[in-house]
């Protein structure tokens, strides 16, 4: 077979991709702080150097380092997105070892970022050398875009897709979302959802005034509150004035897809330890909740004193963060202006709209080159066919990548997402973890993605035009 090769000089060096794993995790790159970002930006360009990529280093004002690196040539050119910043650690008494011990237990590995995903970062490299070891030459140029502010939203890679344009014009896009679900299928999506991330902030007196003047002091929180229960009903259901107005109909290969869906509610249940699902949705139609939603959640609410100890007060202000995930065609300008008029129609014109994070939604065809791709290479490492989304329900920079810095673009680069982890992972969350099995297999997947991309578009004309741009080795 011709991935024998392949597959034994992985098995063979699988130790020493783990360490470098290891060693990576071991690293904090917490964007929202600023530790240990440059360092690792760092360590990572080093890795990509080793790999045989020849790299550029771009930094715009403040912001933390953009790592591109070219491996491969051709006429066909594909982009392979990363992120190399971790989220924030809370709840240290939560995690069964230190967040950033990358110890290996019960066959995981468990720490921040080893799922989102520095997994997917080092499995991706190992699977270029190991294609180089065995096979040679990559069949297509692949150009890596990795970034430190994924958790920030990604305001460099903004600047990057408006200056640099000419460095993402690309035949496809391959992204770094993605796991296997609770049977063990290998879930990859051809898209993602937008995300708005908002702001409501409610005023009261100057200062924090004690709770005596409780009748006849106006409450913020209470304001908030009222305000809040207008935007989605207690059932779920987001109650926006126009809102299902601007939500595209699923065309056919988005039913032909859903319909091969299925989520496992039991094992779902089981991990969120949740007795049923919102509106006690089930089968299918849980299934195309979960994928083509649209979704309202509120992420934090905060106000008054919440210490240790009792303080008795109306507090100054209260404050609501909102998470929108949002489809065709929602986008995130849109989402403000609907919210900024269905609060100032119901008198809450006084409460405060800060928009803190923007990304439009991502949506490509199942025929792309990326997509048939990973489709094909599925079967020969997982054993059974993967199970497509047509939009992954998380979001990401994945617009400013295939849209452009504007975010919008008359035909989107092709995008396919697929990654290392594992439906407990816990990414974002205590014990963030992935398999040592996973990750193995994921790079001999990625090994695979790259040859059946070369076998595409073989004597095929590329579908972008591109310009090499010269970098330093």
């Amino acid at each position: 077979m011709e991935f024998t090769r392949f597959d034994r000089y992985v098995e063979r060096h699988a130790a020493e991709f783990i360490r470098r794993l290891q060693a990576l995790c071991r690293m904090p790159s917490i964007a929202a702080r600023g530790t240990g970002v440059r360092a690792v930006a760092g360590m990572v360009e080093e890795l990509m150097q080793r790999t045989g990529g020849g790299t550029r280093v771009f930094e715009y004002g403040g912001g933390f380092p953009i790592l591109y690196g070219e491996f491969g040539a051709g006429s066909h050119c594909f982009i392979v997105y990363g992120h190399y910043d971790v989220q924030p650690v809370e709840e240290l008494s939560e995690w069964t070892t230190g967040p950033f011990a990358a110890h290996i237990a019960d066959g995981k590995l468990r720490a921040r970022g080893a799922a989102n995903s520095k997994g997917d970062l080092v499995a991706r490299l190992a699977a270029i050398e190991a294609y180089q070891k065995t096979f040679g030459k990559l069949p297509v140029c692949l150009r890596y875009i990795v970034e430190g502010e994924d958790g920030l939203g990604s305001p460099s890679l903004c600047r990057f897709a408006a200056e640099e344009s000419e460095l993402l014009c690309a035949d496809g896009c391959i992204w770094d979302d993605g796991y296997r679900d609770t049977r063990e299928r290998l879930i990859t999506s051809l898209g993602f959802k937008g995300i708005l991330f908002a702001e409501l902030r409610a005023h009261g007196a100057r200062t924090d005034v004690h709770s005596k003047w409780g009748g006849i002091v106006p409450n913020p929180a209470w304001r908030l509150i009222h305000a809040l229960e207008t935007i989605q009903s207690p059932n779920g259901v987001i109650t926006i004035d126009g809102w299902g107005e601007h939500i595209a109909v699923a065309s056919s290969e988005d039913k032909e897809a859903l319909r091969l869906l299925e989520l496992d509610e039991a094992a779902l249940k089981h991990e969120f330890r949740i007795k049923s699902f919102s509106r006690e949705l089930t089968g299918r139609a849980l299934a195309r909740e979960y994928v083509l939603g649209a979704t309202c959640t509120i992420s934090a609410l905060t106000a008054g004193y919440a210490e240790a100890g009792v303080k008795t007060v109306i507090p100054a202000s209260a404050t609501a963060r909102l998470d929108f995930r949002l489809v065709p065609n929602l986008a995130p300008a849109r989402v403000v202006e609907l919210l900024r008029a269905h609060l100032d129609h119901r008198g809450y014109n006084d409460i405060e709209l800060k928009q803190i994070i923007a990304a439009p939604y991502v949506k490509s065809s199942a025929r792309s080159f990326v997509a048939q791709a990973a489709s094909a290479a599925a079967m020969a490492v997982y054993g059974a066919p993967s199970v497509v989304y047509p939009l992954d329900p998380a979001s990401g920079a994945v617009g400013v990548v295939c849209c452009g810095a504007s975010g919008e673009a008359e035909e989107p680069m092709p995008v396919v997402s697929f990654g290392v982890s594992h439906a407990a992972s816990n990414p974002h969350a205590p014990d963030e973890n992935i398999r040592i099995e996973d990750f193995i297999d994921g790079i001999k997947y990625f090994g695979r993605v790259i040859h059946n991309l070369g076998s595409l578009t073989e004597a095929r004309p590329p579908e972008r035009r591109k310009r090499v741009i010269p970098v330093k080795t």
